[in-house]
């Protein structure tokens, strides 16, 4: 029981000094991408499904004897 909440207590530290890490790389190095927004389309996804005709996607081919 002490075993499992010594390794339960261990993994929780370095889950936490993870984090910490990960926030402070992410600070130093912040997305230049952020500010290139395009305006969102006003198209709907039904609108979009719409126009997809079965046509449009390849055909695959399974392999193999199913008879």
């Amino acid at each position: 029981m002490v075993k499992l909440v010594l390794i339960a207590a261990a993994t929780a530290v370095f889950a936490f000094a993870a984090g910490i890490w990960a926030e402070a790389a992410l600070v130093e190095n912040p997305r230049t991408e952020t500010g290139v927004v395009s305006i969102p389309s006003t198209i709907s996804p039904s609108e979009m499904h719409r126009g997809v005709k079965a046509d449009d996607f390849p055909v695959q081919y399974m392999q193999g004897d199913f008879n």
